[in-house]
């Protein structure tokens, strides 16, 4: 059985004249150093909007003659804002991943990849469950006793709006992860 080496970039020698490379099954993009910074900087906007999204609708809360209305009366409001948190952890844990790590080895880029995929269908989840309420909420459905409370309440209907745009961003941030990912692959 012949002896074989790894040099540092990947390539495994053999025999003398023989050499084959090494395949990590990582995105090209994510290994040069234009792949690491927009990869960073992705998880960057990501932090930034969800911290900014779960904030916004956190304290949201507006004050009418019945009373006080917040986010955290409405169930889909709660799951919105735990969610945009768990994103928002994971965001500053991958980004610090990818800081420490700047080769990108093949099992930390894999579960960075998994991970991606996991927090868009988490962010696009918890913004469709918000969007649903907050279109109840303007438009009301008289059927089931659901009332108009956006012509009331603006400021906090509009706090929500805003909420649910910058998580889309987010969610929209970790599907050009997951892309950028699968693209790669294929080169």
């Amino acid at each position: 059985m012949e002896a074989q080496t790894r040099n540092e970039t990947g390539e495994v020698h053999g025999d003398p004249g023989t050499t084959r490379s090494y395949n990590s099954n990582y995105p090209q993009l994510a290994r040069s150093s234009k792949g690491v910074l927009v990869n960073c900087i992705l998880r960057l906007v990501a932090v930034l909007l969800t911290l900014i999204s779960a904030i916004v609708l956190g304290v949201a809360k507006e004050t009418m003659d019945i009373g006080i209305i917040k986010s955290t009366q409405f169930a889909a409001y709660v799951y919105f804002i735990i969610a945009n948190v768990i994103v928002l952890l994971y965001s500053i844990a991958s980004l610090v991943l990818s800081l420490a790590n700047r080769r990108f080895s093949g099992r930390i880029a894999m579960h960075l990849s998994i991970g991606d995929l996991i927090m868009v269908v988490l962010l696009f989840s918890c913004n469709g469950a918000a969007a649903a309420v907050s279109i109840l909420s303007d438009n009301g459905q008289q059927n089931t006793g659901w009332n108009q409370i956006c012509s009331v309440l603006t400021k906090f209907c509009g706090s929500v709006k805003a909420s649910i745009v910058l998580s889309m961003f987010a969610g929209l941030v970790y599907f050009l992860l997951v892309a950028f990912a699968l693209v790669g692959n294929q080169k």
